[in-house]
């Protein structure tokens, strides 16, 4: 009897260019499973190697415009240090000359202030020329002027602003000077070592400052078509899953393998540590529809479906923008919104080329 049923059925279908017509007992008996598809909002972009670096800005590097001697390094690598902590203790003649030439240059503009002053008042009683009060004004604002540039050498030296008043108002000669951290954070790089002595060109201490880190990779520049900076994806690693942004897209193809390096914003709550290399995987925000790779067969040069309808089926070709393992992602479309089969492709696609 099902033998009969079979060799009957091709004269029981009314078929059109799409069409299939099926009787719910021909369904029945050709065992085709039907499974609507899945609204999502994320596709995925696929698996990459990523890495975890430090942007720039947060990157804060100590140095000295003069050569100096380290006396007590009080830091060690990987230590965490907060602004005003002393990070070294150090000497230098060019720190020693820079404050006798602040102390000979408040000793001069004391000298002008009091001749100015002694001045000032001939000049109110008539008793000397206006010129020479003029020009006692005149050499007291360049004595001024020479103290604050002394005071921004002693800045410029590590000097703060307790070492620098206690020299200008005792005039008293510090032969160590104390380096602070200017920021918070944790010191990455260290090349001070007591006893050394260092040059202007020596990056003394580079510290880490608190904030949000890159995640890189160097994605297949075909899989980079459509992506745009501020776009907003879904990454997972190391057992975490968290949304985030593009924030740079390289505007240059690697020659040697055809890539484009991606940034990724890594949020501030994810604990992932600068230096990290590891597989991530990518989703796109974009809202789609999931089906079953089941689902999908070719015809020729289109991929299509067969949509559930009152009838029967009805073929129908979709646009396919991602993939995984088991999945299609592909473009939203009204007719989509029914069931589709997922089982006997193979047969329906015979009966729609009959």
């Amino acid at each position: 009897m099902k033998k009969l049923l079979i060799l009957l059925i091709p004269f029981t279908l009314t078929l059109t260019a799409k069409d299939i017509t099926l009787t719910p007992l021909q369904e029945q008996n050709w065992q085709i499973e039907v499974q609507k598809p899945k609204q999502v909002s994320k596709i995925p972009l696929g698996e990459f190697v990523t890495k975890v670096v430090t942007p720039p800005t947060l990157l804060h590097t100590i140095s000295l415009p003069f050569e100096a001697n380290i006396k007590k390094l009080n830091i060690a690598k990987y230590q965490e240090v907060k602004v005003g902590d002393i990070l070294v203790h150090l000497t230098s003649s060019q720190w020693l000359l820079a404050q006798q030439e602040a102390i000979a240059n408040t000793i001069d503009l004391r000298h002008q202030e009091s001749i100015s002053k002694r001045k000032n008042m001939l000049c109110k009683e008539e008793i000397i020329p206006q010129k020479e009060c003029v020009t006692a004004n005149s050499e007291l604002n360049i004595a001024k002027i020479k103290v604050s540039s002394s005071k921004a050498l002693l800045r410029s030296y590590g000097a703060d602003e307790k070492i620098i008043s206690e020299l200008f108002e005792h005039l008293k000669l510090s032969p160590i000077i104390k380096l602070k951290s200017s920021v918070d954070g944790r010191v990455i790089n260290l090349k001070a070592t007591t006893g050394k002595s260092t040059s202007p060109s020596d990056a003394i201490f580079v510290i880490q400052q608190k904030g949000s880190l890159w995640l890189e990779s160097s994605i297949e520049a075909k899989r980079t078509i459509g992506l745009y900076e501020g776009q907003k994806v879904e990454i997972s690693l190391e057992n975490v899953t968290f949304d985030t942004t593009i924030i740079q897209l390289s505007p240059i193809i690697n020659p040697r393998n055809q890539t484009r390096v991606v940034r990724f914003l890594l949020p501030l709550d994810i604990e992932l540590f600068s230096g990290l290399q590891t597989n991530a995987t990518i989703k796109l925000s974009r809202d789609t529809l999931q089906i079953d790779k089941t689902a999908v067969i070719k015809d020729g040069k289109k991929q299509i479906v067969f949509v559930k309808n009152p009838n029967g089926y009805s073929s129908l070709e979709i646009e396919i923008l991602a993939e995984d393992d088991t999945h299609y992602f592909v473009k939203p479309s009204a007719l989509l919104k029914n069931e589709i089969a997922i089982s006997s492709l193979a047969i329906l696609k015979n009966m729609l080329g009959e």
